[in-house]
């Protein structure tokens, strides 16, 4: 049974000056091909101890998660759902050399045990001290989609009131060199970035609430874009909408063309050029369009927005033709 979620806290950590504020005063651009986080002083919510044997993806993922349920003002989680698609990519790096250096043997488990993709909910979970449902979704570009809407399944089945979600991945050197060699980052065309945002997910709303979730979902390989526009009107029907109620489309595309022809009263902005392409950047997108419905002058100046009054967002990201995510956030009475 569909029922509403709310966006009641978030954490975000991007090239942006999002982790402190919703939105720097400057907009960062990208130099050269890639673009890179600017990251807390991780000591106000991690232990000295901890932080030292913590990889930079999970010391961004904690903090994310600390900000976003100190935002929602802690309530018990009943569920920890992550998404990355490159996953811990430090450690992975770390684990292959010393298989390399050491031949094969004398290997501790503790690189292999820090590299896998679900690193990251786990830490939180201990941290938390949350024995609950613990699912990280590996998906490629529609990871973060994939733990949304796992997230939206438990509590239309009655099986949470509070859901802490997470999209993240991270840049490193070598990957950068990888995805230099396979020509995936052009300086000027196509910047590569970072990022992680976490939610917090309600069944009831708050006097922080930022946005109501409205619908989520995604598309692998449409025939058509006819496809795809049944999808997203499939999602604004659901909500009891109509195409012409979007207010605004976040969109990660070059091409444009299928969501100006669906969405004629709205305005067009593409997130990107604020956290660079990488596998869950619609966390970043679905971040700052729950601050823009909230109210925030400076995510609008960096968006350029020029509408008075957003009350619907319509995120979408087409990812080669191959992976189609639609997410759609809806503005709330405080």
């Amino acid at each position: 049974m569909k029922k509403n979620i709310y966006i009641n806290g978030l954490g975000n950590i991007s090239p942006q000056e999002t982790f402190y504020q919703a939105m720097g005063e400057t907009v960062v651009k990208a130099e050269g091909a890639f673009m890179t986080c600017q990251e807390p002083n991780y000591k106000e919510f991690i232990q000295k101890k901890l932080l030292r044997r913590m990889s930079r993806i999970v010391r961004m993922g904690l903090a994310t998660a600390h900000k976003a349920l100190e935002d929602a003002s802690h309530p018990p989680l009943d569920a920890i759902i992550s998404g990355t698609a490159w996953g811990c990519v430090k450690d992975t790096e770390k684990f292959l050399e010393t298989i390399i250096e050491h031949n094969e043997a004398y290997l501790t488990p503790t690189a292999f045990v820090q590299s896998t993709h679900n690193t990251v909910a786990g830490q939180i979970a201990l941290l938390q001290h949350c024995n609950c449902y613990n699912m990280s979704y590996v998906q490629g570009n529609v990871s973060f989609e994939s733990a949304l809407i796992d997230a939206m399944l438990l509590f239309y089945d009655n099986k949470a009131s509070n859901i802490l979600v997470n999209g993240i991945d991270e840049q490193t050197e070598k990957l950068g060199i990888l995805l230099e060699r396979l020509q995936c980052a052009k300086a000027g065309e196509r910047v590569m970035g970072e990022g992680a945002a976490c939610f917090i997910l309600g069944a009831e709303q708050t006097s922080n609430t930022y946005a109501q979730l409205t619908g989520a979902t995604m598309l692998y390989r449409p025939k058509d874009k006819t496809s795809v526009k049944e999808s997203i009107q499939r999602i604004l029907e659901e909500a009891n909408l109509d195409a012409q109620a979007i207010d605004l489309v976040l969109t990660g595309n070059q091409d444009q063309s299928l969501e100006k022809e669906l969405c004629t009263n709205a305005e067009f902005s593409s997130y990107k050029k604020l956290c660079g392409e990488y596998p869950t950047s619609t966390a970043f997108a679905t971040a700052i369009a729950a601050q823009l419905l909230k109210g925030d002058p400076s995510t609008k100046k960096a968006l350029e927005i020029n509408k008075k009054d957003v009350q619907h967002i319509l995120i979408y990201n087409n990812h080669q033709d191959v992976n189609h995510s639609i997410v759609l956030l809806s503005k709330v009475d405080n």
